[in-house]
C-alpha cells in the first residue's frame, strides 16, 4: 500500500495482495434487480455498483480490480452477514470503508473491519465526535481522516470524497463516483430533514450544503435509508429545506417565542410532519437566531 499527498487532496492507491478475479469479470456480473433474504437486500445500481441495505443504513459497494470499496457499515453484529451478502456479488476483499458520518447504523461494523486490515475514511470531526456517538469502545475509529477533500484511487476506480459543511452532522461525507454520476449522500436527502445536533448538525446550513452536492455531475443520488433517487429528488428536497428554513427564520424575526416555533411553522404543504425533540427545537431556534442577528444591516452614524 502507498500513500502520497498531492497539494491540499490527499490521494490514496492500495493495491491488494491477491486478486480473485479479474476486472472484465466483475463488470460483467449478474444485474440483479434485488435480491431479499430477509435481512439484508441487494440492489443493483450501475455496472460495478450496488446498495445493500437493512441491518442499518445502506451500504453503497463499488467493485474494482483489486477489492472493494464500500460506503457505509452496519449496526453492530452484522459483520459477518454483510461480508456473506457481499460475497454474493464477488469474492473479494474489502479495502476500504468510507463512512458518511459515525451514525452507528452505519459504523456498528468498524471494529471487525479494522481488526481484518481494512482501512476506515472519514471526515475528520467524525474521529473527534466518536467518543460522544460511541461512547462504550474507542475501537471503531477511523484510521483515516480528511478535512474538506479527499481522493480515493483503487484498481482503475476513483471516488471523491468531500465535505461541504454541516448539515445532518458536522462530519457528512459526499461520495462521488464521476464516472457512474453517483453520488452516496448518507444522511443529506431522508423523508424529513431531522439534524443530528449533538453530532454539529445544522438545519439552517442544510440547503447551502445540498447546492454543493447540486453542482456536482450525476444522475443517481444514494442516501442512507430508502432507494436510490434522482438528481430531482434532492433539488426537490433542498428547495422544501429552504422554504422551511426561511418561514421558521421569518417567525423568529417576528418575535416568536421557541416553545411556539414548532406549532406555528407550517409544514404541511412541505409534505412533512417534524416531530422534534426539545433539544433539536433549541438548537434550531439558536441557529435561527443567529441568523437574524447575522443579517441585521449596521447601522453607520453619520457625520
Amino acid at each position: 500500500m502507498s500513500i502520497r499527498l498531492v497539494s491540499k487532496t490527499c490521494v490514496i492507491s492500495l493495491f491488494a495482495l491477491v486478486t480473485g478475479l479479474l476486472a472484465s469479470a466483475q463488470y460483467n456480473l449478474p444485474k440483479q434487480a434485488r435480491v431479499d433474504d430477509g435481512k439484508m437486500t441487494t440492489q443493483f445500481v450501475k455496472t460495478g455498483l450496488y446498495v445493500i441495505s437493512g441491518q442499518g443504513g445502506n451500504s453503497v459497494l463499488r467493485l474494482s480490480a483489486n477489492g472493494l470499496i464500500l460506503v457505509d457499515g452496519k449496526l453492530p453484529g452484522n459483520y459477518d452477514g454483510l461480508l456473506k451478502r457481499v460475497r454474493r456479488i464477488v469474492d473479494q476483499p474489502v479495502q476500504v470503508v468510507i463512512l458518511t458520518n459515525c451514525d452507528e447504523s452505519r459504523t456498528g461494523t468498524n471494529a471487525k473491519f479494522l481488526e481484518n486490515g481494512t482501512h476506515i475514511i472519514a471526515q475528520e470531526n467524525a474521529r473527534q465526535s466518536f467518543a460522544a456517538c460511541h461512547p462504550s469502545t474507542d475501537k471503531n475509529t477511523p484510521d483515516i481522516t480528511y478535512d474538506r477533500e479527499y481522493q480515493l484511487r483503487l484498481g482503475g476506480v476513483e471516488a471523491k470524497l468531500m465535505h461541504f459543511g454541516n448539515a445532518y452532522t458536522n462530519s457528512d461525507t459526499v461520495v462521488y463516483f464521476n464516472n457512474l454520476k453517483v453520488v452516496a449522500v448518507g444522511g443529506l436527502f431522508a423523508r424529513t430533514p431531522s439534524p443530528d445536533f449533538s453530532a454539529g448538525g445544522s438545519l439552517v446550513n442544510w440547503g447551502p450544503v445540498l447546492a454543493q452536492v447540486l453542482k456536482l455531475d450525476f444522475d443517481i443520488a444514494v442516501p442512507s435509508a430508502g432507494p436510490p433517487v434522482t438528481r430531482a429528488d434532492i433539488d426537490a428536497f433542498k428547495t422544501k429545506i429552504d422554504a422551511l428554513v426561511a418561514r421558521a427564520s421569518t417567525l423568529v424575526k417576528n418575535g416568536v417565542p421557541k416553545d411556539q416555533l414548532m406549532s406555528q411553522l407550517k409544514t404541511d404543504d412541505l409534505g412533512w410532519t417534524l416531530a422534534f425533540t426539545p433539544d433539536q427545537v433549541e438548537h434550531f431556534y439558536g441557529e435561527l437566531s443567529q441568523l437574524a442577528r447575522e443579517s441585521v444591516a449596521p447601522v453607520v452614524a453619520g457625520r
